[in-house]
């Protein structure tokens, strides 16, 4: 049986089972965000995919909702439940129980089109064993946020507690404890899509993507015909 050593965690909720993009919705109606997230999930799948086949990074979902794992859109990849909690127990929860069977994890959420595979690579090679002293990865988002995070140590639960999620200050409050155990390197930082107005510098980086893949120019599709239609 062939050893993985490396984890990608895919963090998503599953439409309809739980409200998605609830911020953007305030903006565009409940009906487009969730446009928006499917077509998301879409694209962050394909890129999931394409990463992995070239560099055997074994990818999963990590479900939001334990009764959704066995929600058809999810059977693609090794699924896991988030479990309970505030994103900080969700996130320590899932580090612990893949960094288990996995030298090194990476973690990601559904609702970052943009990000592509030479990304996700880059995120892995920085963390292989054999790469030095780093231990940790971190892309931040422009808000303050961060899309992607990974680490190749086993870290205490409270690494990952003791950050005020969904704030300004979320990725500066994650790096301060990461660095506590071993060196960061960032990456490429990119837009958190939580309001309508973020779709235009979305597009901006979508268009950036190297060999998008057919689901992310879906995306940039959406958001052109979006932006042309009647208010």
């Amino acid at each position: 049986m062939k050893r993985w050593a490396e984890a990608l965690a895919l963090f998503v909720k599953t439409p309809g089972v739980s409200p998605v993009k609830t911020r953007l919705a305030a903006g565009l109606g409940r009906e487009r965000a969730e446009e928006f997230f499917r077509l998301s999930l879409a694209a962050v799948e394909a890129t999931a995919r394409r990463a992995a086949d070239v560099n055997g990074i074994r990818p999963h979902w990590a479900v939001a909702e334990e009764m959704a794992l066995e929600d058809p859109r999810w059977q693609r990849f090794p699924r896991l439940y988030q479990g309970t909690g505030n994103l900080g127990d969700r996130l320590g929860r899932v580090f612990i129980d893949l960094g288990r069977r996995h030298e090194t994890v990476v973690a990601t959420g559904g609702d970052s089109p943009q990000i592509s595979p030479d990304i996700i690579r880059e995120a892995f090679s920085i963390l292989r064993l054999d790469s030095g002293l780093t231990a940790h990865v971190l892309g931040r988002c422009h808000d303050g946020g961060f899309y992607l995070v990974g680490t190749n140590r086993h870290l205490p639960l409270d690494t990952w507690c003791d950050v005020p999620y969904g704030t300004g200050d979320a990725a500066d409050r994650l790096a301060e404890n990461l660095v506590k155990h071993g060196e960061i390197v960032e990456l490429p930082a990119l837009t958190d899509v939580d309001q309508a107005e973020n779709l235009v510098i979305l597009k901006d980086e979508l268009n950036a993507v190297p060999n998008p893949s057919p689901e992310q120019l879906a995306i940039l599709k959406w958001i052109t015909e979006l932006v042309c239609r009647p208010k």
